[in-house]
């Protein structure tokens, strides 16, 4: 009988209740067998014993919160079930031969790979031990490991975008944010979606097109008047050297020929790049293989499963052909970790876009509401007496059909920016509450303030549900009400803002 697929739902159970004490009757339980017989499928499937195995679990993710968390190695060592410091150190060492101590000080990065199919845990980068990633369960290690021919290479394991989840009852729906969390943590760094949000301008952001509804208007790239700012200042709040090129098609500055060479140099060096298009239209996506000397890439795009012209390989990648025509740019990130972006530098750059107005974009030819005044526009033309209202092409005014599909898509866009943009920000205040005593307290209140703006969605949500479209203009004049108060304690949090930018 085949076990693999029982040993990888007992090693899902083991990575999902790692902490503690292993309860070995609700282990019976989960995976219907006797633990007696669970103990002797695992040998024989792993070659190894699985209180072996459990043991390796528990040091490789004590090691993740020794890289990655501020918390002490007495308390991590109690979290995961050693009686004390001394034990846990000496297990620690025979399994690492390191002492917590010198782990936390050495150069050994911490990710999530694959560990078996369908199961992201942490691992430690560089360290030879077979039975922190279980290279004797063959399924498992074909899957863990770069897997490289004469004109591929293709790295298994890289998580898929959103795979973290959220914070604070918030979802994850930036694709350029969650590409890069994805990709950072693959390559063993730990940084919250709060942070890459916050670096990036993305927490801060509300955009409007002046002509009117707009689906681009919640392009990253319309972050900032440079449009490739915000992935600068992502890169750099992570530490992290960057390139990037763009095609000359769309129009910008690299041949295909050149893309090609730096995701083939990239990848064969176990580093995943990001992509502005290849799947869907020209927003990130994680390039995590190539086929046919890079003729064919493979990757994670949140567009995949309902956009066409795509295929999906059994690991769960997109498979796409004819990938530069929809693609805009590439963009590569370096191994070393180095400084990063002031805390000052990014709550500056956060008070600048939520208190500019206007914003040229793209050389000065488009002109976007952004702060008050795209919160302003956003609830005037909710109120227009005609609706769907204008659309920054031109249609619309009245038009009821694609017009407003597409209006609807800005709705939900500008919902969004605000949601998700608004909260995440919040939590990112909170994190500098606690580094920043002096200001502590000008952060905590810009935090609630941000949160509350933030929670003003969920009651546009209800309103909308309210009716069965948004023809009905008392709808629209309630969802109007909530954008305006969401401006409010916007207004308010920049004071606070500012502030605590005063006294950092």
């Amino acid at each position: 009988m085949d076990y693999k697929a029982l040993t990888c739902t007992l090693i899902d159970y083991i990575e999902q209740s790692i902490k503690g004490k292993p309860n070995y009757h609700v282990m019976e339980q989960v995976i219907g067998y006797s633990y007696r017989h669970l103990r002797d499928i695992f040998q024989q499937t792993t070659k190894i014993s699985l209180s072996r195995y459990i043991l390796t679990r528990k040091i490789a993710n004590a090691a993740f919160e020794l890289r990655h968390s501020s918390k002490s190695i007495t308390d991590i060592a109690f979290d995961y079930d050693f009686t004390n410091p001394e034990v846990f150190t000496r297990a620690f060492r025979r399994n690492t031969g390191l002492t917590p101590s010198n782990f936390k000080r050495s150069s050994y990065l911490c990710g999530r790979r694959i560990i078996c199919p369908g199961v992201y845990a942490p691992v430690i980068h560089g360290l030879d031990n077979p039975l922190l990633t279980l290279h004797n369960f063959k399924e498992v290690n074909e899957m863990a490991e770069m897997v490289k021919t004469t004109d591929s290479c293709i790295l298994y394991g890289v998580p898929r975008m959103g795979a973290s989840g959220g914070a604070d009852g918030l979802a994850q729906s930036t694709p350029f944010p969650m590409c890069l969390l994805s990709v950072l943590n693959y390559m063993g760094q730990n940084i919250s979606y709060a942070e890459i949000m916050a670096c990036s301008g993305a927490a801060f952001r509300q955009r409007w097109d002046s002509n009117g509804w707009n689906v681009a208007a919640v392009d990253i790239r319309l972050t900032y008047e440079e449009h490739l700012k915000p992935f600068e200042f992502a890169f750099k709040g992570a530490g992290r050297s960057f390139k990037i090129s763009e095609n000359p098609d769309k129009p910008k500055s690299v041949t295909k020929g050149d893309a090609i060479a730096l995701i083939k140099a990239e990848l064969d060096c176990g580093r995943p790049v990001i992509a502005l298009g290849v799947v869907g239209p020209p927003e990130a996506c994680i390039v995590t293989g190539y086929r046919n000397n890079g003729e064919t890439l493979l990757g994670w795009s949140i567009f995949q499963d309902f956009w066409g012209g795509c295929e999906i390989d059994e690991s769960g990648y997109f498979i796409k052909d004819n990938w530069w025509e929809e693609t805009e740019a590439i963009m590569s990130i370096g191994e070393d970790i180095g400084s990063r972006i002031p805390d000052k530098k990014v709550l500056e750059n956060g008070l600048m876009l939520m208190t500019t107005e206007e914003m040229r974009t793209y050389g000065g030819s488009d002109l976007f509401y952004g702060g008050q005044a795209s919160y302003k526009a956003w609830a005037a033309a909710l109120e227009e007496e005609t609706f769907p209202g204008k659309m920054a092409d031109g249609t619309g005014a009245g038009d009821i059909g694609e017009a407003e599909q597409m209006l609807m898509g800005c709705q939900g866009d500008a919902e969004q920016m605000l949601w998700e943009g608004r909260g995440y920000a919040a939590v990112y205040m909170k994190m500098l509450a606690e580094a920043h005593p002096s200001a502590a307290k000008e952060l905590s209140e810009c935090a609630n303030l941000l949160r509350a703006a933030s929670d003003c969605v969920p009651g546009i949500w209800a309103a909308k549900e309210d009716s069965a479209n948004m023809q009905d203009k008392q709808v629209r004049a309630n969802i109007a009400a909530l954008i305006q108060k969401a401006a409010q304690y916007e207004q308010e949090a920049c004071k606070f803002l500012k502030q605590a930018i005063d006294k950092m």
